[in-house]
């Protein structure tokens, strides 16, 4: 920490008593500047950002302050509760007998090993209750959700082809499945985009880089997508990342503008990707406030724990960083639930389509600041930007 911390001359007192190296840990860090460090298994580290799995059930919750209720924000394609049925928009009233109180309280224990029967009482959108009873596992994960493209008419009269795709997770291991979904849209042949970036927080630098890529295309290739800092004792691992230069089957056509969904779980280098193409490209932001943080790590792993402490801080080919506060929307439209990602007629994808048609956000966008955003629970990754 001495050495590597971005805030090495700020560092923390450190409690030689603590319980734990945890929360010895977390006696060092810069508060509350750094909201941003953590610690984490090394096995959960690495099957999260290298081996594409998980162990548990599948699931994100998503607290609903309108309605008072806890709904399923998203299922993991490939997990054991997408095959009991669960969908996103059911409505939880109770998991193992806890309430949604008591979920939101952290009550339901963490699950890390497969085999432990988890019981959920659940309603659909239409009202009608069922009970399923899963067992956890470990399955892959999915980090390209959906893609497919929407044909639509602007108000001008000319045809707008979007393409929209959903984006959970930077990882090298998804690099196959992105090249495919960008091959699909530009034999689609788009010309508009929408990325859903609403539940994606964050991942590796460089596969951020890769995706930001073919959004760019041409306008972007060999240009600098970002600029990583370090602190003053490490200026000889400060780097400098380009956009690359694809071939020409791969990229899109010039856009004229991109438009990412985006909540307040967008974190990290969901956020390099915003920062990164905004000097290039106008980029239209429809949702929630992101969550903010412009700095990232270099994981160490010592004794079965990764430490992820801040190393490094980034800026893009105009020297702008330091988006601590988040990225504000241009259109500020609640998440819905009620309606699958990627349907045309789901409230924040259906903004983006109305933007991309009129110029404007519709109707269907709150006005003003919108309201706070909603707590997530349940099953997820940390926030987190790395290079390894």
């Amino acid at each position: 920490m001495r050495q590597g911390y971005f805030w090495r001359t700020q560092l923390g007192a450190g409690n030689a008593a603590s319980a734990t190296m945890d929360a010895y840990f977390q006696s060092l860090l810069f508060r509350p500047t750094d909201r941003y460090s953590f610690s984490q298994s090394t096995a959960s580290f690495e099957q999260t950002f290298t081996e594409g799995r998980r162990t548990g059930y599948g699931y994100s919750l998503g607290w609903n302050s309108a309605a008072q209720s806890l709904q399923v924000r998203y299922v993991e394609p490939l997990s054991p509760v997408a095959r009991a049925g669960l969908v996103r928009g059911d409505t939880i009233i109770t998991i193992d007998g806890k309430s949604p109180a008591q979920v939101l309280a952290g009550e339901l224990p963490v699950v890390s090993t497969v085999g432990v029967r988890r019981t959920f009482a659940v309603q659909d959108v239409r009202g009608v209750p069922r009970v399923l009873q899963v067992d956890s596992e470990d399955f892959p994960l999915t980090p390209v959700a959906n893609f497919t493209t929407i044909a639509t008419t602007r108000s001008d009269g000319t045809p707008a082809r979007v393409g929209y795709l959903a984006y959970h997770q930077f990882t090298s291991y998804s690099s196959q499945a992105l090249r495919d979904a960008f091959g699909s849209l530009r034999t689609d042949n788009v010309n508009e985009l929408v990325l859903d970036l609403r539940y994606n927080g964050g991942g590796s630098v460089a596969v951020a880089r890769d995706f930001a890529s073919y959004v760019g295309g041409t306008a972007t290739a060999g240009k600098v997508f970002t600029q990583l800092r370090f602190n003053d004792l490490n200026q000889g691992s400060n780097a400098t990342y380009n956009f690359n230069n694809l071939l020409a089957s791969q990229l899109l056509p010039a856009l004229q503008r991109v438009v990412v969904i985006t909540s307040a779980d967008t974190a990290s280098a969901s956020e390099l990707v915003i920062n990164g193409l905004k000097p290039f490209v106008p980029v239209v932001l429809v949702g929630e406030t992101t969550f903010g943080k412009p700095y990232g790590f270099v994981p160490h792993a010592y004794c079965g724990t990764t430490y992820n402490a801040v190393n490094f801080d980034s800026v893009n080919a105009q020297g702008v960083g330091g988006f601590t506060s988040g990225f504000t929307p241009t259109c500020t439209a609640a998440d819905d639930m009620s309606r699958g990602l990627g349907d045309p007629l789901e409230r924040r994808l259906r903004v983006a389509l109305n933007y991309i048609v009129t110029g404007s956000c519709g109707v269907f966008a709150a006005p003003g600041k919108g309201r706070e955003p909603d707590r997530a629970v349940g099953e997820g990754t940390d926030k987190g930007m790395f290079v390894r």
